[in-house]
């Protein structure tokens, strides 16, 4: 049955490498070099796991962030915005170099009680001979010069580990010690150390800044009195006296003058009219319809006497003729009163008339008066902007005064205070760690024991490309021909022709080997393969492509064709091997070929082949085909009738990438010419003299296959073992 070719991944025939098959023996042979440094690797980490003093790590947690409230944040200072407390990388950064300082490590060092203490002070355990020897030479520091806190402060920082994860404000702080209890108590107290020191940085600042406000406050004092003295002195010299609505006496007395001007002219116009109203009521006679008129108390007792004549002389007139002298006096006196009462008129309008003058005079003296005083005015405007500079110079001093004595005790009250909160606090106190951080046993035994595995057998890859690079490749040497027993090779046993195919190396195209006198000798042809000369047995590998063996047979049969496929399938049991019908007429390898539905062979079609491949019409998957019953693959000759041998070199070179043996199934010796063409450019030509073939016949074609330029050729099938010429190289 026809199946699908997958092609061996196993070798890489074009570059010479190990291949992956070798590369698994090579570990298998040199396992000892990979199990021995695998198994030390474990111990000495085990003991040193073992040996090793537990080191514990304790943590903890600072946020920074701004702690300032409404309590203790100064009076004047605006609310911090968002932003305000948004610290960048440099000055996270900053803040732990901070607390990795040595100041830090100096106090911590004291409050810990760390002097003495064997881990972290150097002279604990007194000056070993070494250290002695390097103190000695000046390449090591004297520790018994130091003070005690400088003597322990750089093992303290070497236990001391501070960083901030990416894109936060926390800063972690790591102590390690033998002791974990120590390790919690020293990273708890260096945070507590950094907090301390930045509320003791802001007391400082605070009082710093308090200093420097009294002496600026002193001399603010002193320019704020100069220039209030300027101020009064100037306003004094040149009568810029401030009146009400803070304004100067000339400016309020021209705002009175403007007052008095504006009611003067409203009373003379009042005046003026009222006179002209008067006068032309006495024009038209009606004297009672003035109403200062009707009011004045002269007018008014003319009238009345008026009145009381008219009533006498109504009365007298019932009475009394009109000639009677009653009568004429009392018409006589009320003439009388109608002059006086007329003359009284004149004199109210008179008077209102004067008082229009009066009121016209009037504002024309307070007119003057305003126009004097604004050349007062403006002449003291011009004093006054100085006055104003000066007050101006004033108040700015007043002013500065006032917010640097408002600073000043906002200062002493923040250096006083004992609760200046630092710009950070504390999230996550250490504990004491109940594992230790070093030596990690587990993951050290098994990382330790997998790297050593991993770096032996690396060594022992690298040491094995290295010799396969290094190795140059050896020409083989030519050697006689050989004649093979009629047996076919046993999967179960390594005959001497299937290590020849193996071990084969060189191009044959190259050797030309020249054919002289064929002498038989039953004792040469019994000589056992065993006996051959040491330069038949010991021969290189192959390196580059597979072995070409071409095959052909001294007479067609059933027989060399059954044996032929035997010999391609023992093959199979030493590496890859493929096999090519080159026989298009007799189809040397019809029986291989299998289907569910029945064969192609006996259908009397051709299954797609070599002819096909060489055509373009088929691939190698398509035309490679795989024996039913062993793991040797072939390929039929096609459905064509002849190909070119041209083309036949692409098909071998692809094939030699993948397959150890390659068999070219060419036609008997003596019913074509093709075998004989293809012997000078095979490793190896396999002769089959199965049936009852003559010895005379195998001879002639062992003959015949050396004369075309065989290297070696191999009899198989026949019934005893052949003599072969001996094959003289030039």
């Amino acid at each position: 049955m026809k199946q699908s070719f997958e092609p061996d991944l196993f070798f890489d025939e074009r570059t010479g490498d190990l291949d992956l098959g070798a590369i698994r023996q090579a570990l298998r042979r040199k396992r000892h070099w990979i199990i021995w440094p695998t198994l030390a690797t474990f111990l000495c980490v085990g003991i040193f796991v073992m040996i090793t003093k537990p080191v514990y790590t304790a943590e903890a947690q600072v946020l920074l962030e701004n702690q300032e409230s409404f309590l203790t944040r100064p009076q004047r200072a605006e609310i911090p915005s968002e932003n305000a407390t948004n610290l960048d990388p440099e000055s996270v950064a900053s803040q732990v170099q901070l607390i990795t300082s040595r100041d830090i490590a100096r106090r911590a060092i004291k409050k810990l009680g760390l002097i003495g203490d064997p881990e972290f002070d150097p002279l604990a355990k007194g000056i070993g001979a070494i250290s002695r020897m390097l103190i000695l030479f000046g390449l090591k520091r004297d520790p018994t010069g130091l003070p005690p806190e400088d003597r322990v402060v750089d093992s303290f920082l070497r236990h001391l580990t501070v960083f901030s994860p990416t894109k936060t404000r926390v800063l972690t702080i790591e102590f390690r010690s033998r002791d974990p209890n120590l390790a919690a108590r020293a990273a708890n107290e260096i945070v507590a150390l950094y907090l301390e020191m930045q509320s003791d940085a802001k007391r400082t600042r605070a009082k710093a800044a308090a200093a420097s406000l009294a002496t600026q406050i002193v001399a603010l004092r002193s320019q704020l009195t100069t220039a209030a003295d300027k101020v009064e002195h100037y306003r004094t010299s040149f009568g810029l006296l401030a009146g009400s609505n803070n304004m100067t006496i000339a400016g309020q007395q021209l705002a009175d003058l403007n007052g008095e001007l504006s009611k003067a002219r409203t009373a003379e116009a009042d005046a003026q009219a009222k006179a002209a109203l008067v006068r032309e009521l006495i024009r038209e006679g009606r004297i009672s319809e003035i109403a200062d008129v009707a009011n004045n108390d002269l007018v008014r007792r003319i009238a009345e006497q008026r009145v009381a004549a008219k009533a006498q002389l109504a009365s007298e007139s019932r009475t009394l003729l009109p000639a009677h002298p009653r009568i004429q006096a009392l018409k006589a006196q009320i003439s009388d009163l109608d002059a006086q009462l007329r003359i009284a008129v004149r004199k109210t309008a008179a008077a209102l008339e004067n008082n229009a003058r009066f009121a016209a005079g009037r504002v024309a003296n307070l007119e003057t008066a305003v126009n004097q005083q604004k050349l007062a005015v403006a002449r003291s405007n011009t004093d006054e902007v100085h006055l104003h500079e000066l007050e101006r110079v004033a108040r700015a001093l007043r002013d500065q005064l006032d917010s640097s004595m408002g600073k000043y005790q906002e200062a002493l009250a923040r250096e006083d205070s004992p609760a200046t909160p630092a710009d950070a606090r504390m999230i996550n106190r250490a504990a004491p760690p109940d594992h230790p951080s070093f030596p990690k046993k587990i993951p050290m035994l098994v990382f330790g024991t997998v790297a050593a595995f991993i770096l032996s057998a690396a060594a022992v890859i690298g040491s094995e490309l290295l010799a396969g690079q290094t190795t140059p490749p050896s020409k083989p040497p030519i050697r006689r021909p050989q004649v093979v027993g009629d047996d076919p090779p046993r999967p179960s046993q390594h005959s001497p022709l299937l290590d020849r195919l193996k071990d084969f190396d060189g191009p044959s195209a190259e050797i030309r080997p020249n054919l002289a006198e064929a002498d038989l000798s039953d004792e040469a042809a019994d000589v056992p393969a065993t006996d051959a000369p040491p330069e038949t047995q010991d021969m290189p590998s192959v390196s580059g492509r597979g072995a070409r063996i071409v095959t052909t047979s001294v007479a067609e049969s059933d027989a060399a064709t059954e044996a032929l496929i035997a010999f391609a399938r023992s093959l199979t049991q030493e590496g890859r091997a493929i096999i090519i019908d080159l026989d298009a007429k007799n189809g040397q390898l019809s029986s291989l070929v299998r289907s569910d539905t029945g064969s192609a062979a006996n259908s009397g079609e051709r299954t797609a082949g070599l002819t096909d491949l060489l055509a373009g019409s088929v691939t190698f998957a398509e035309a490679i085909c795989r024996d039913a019953t062993s793991r040797l693959h072939f390929i039929s000759f096609g459905s064509a009738d002849d190909f070119d041998p041209t083309d036949l070199d692409l098909v071998l070179d692809a094939l030699a990438q993948t397959y150890d043996f390659i068999l070219l199934a060419a036609s008997g010796v003596h019913a074509s010419g093709t075998a004989k063409s293809l012997a000078s450019y095979a490793d190896f030509v396999v002769l089959v003299g199965a049936g009852d073939v003559a010895r005379e016949s195998c001879d002639e074609a062992v003959r015949e296959l050396i004369e075309a330029g065989a290297l070696e050729v191999a009899i198989i099938g026949g019934g005893r073992k052949q003599e072969v010429p001996e094959l003289n190289v030039a």
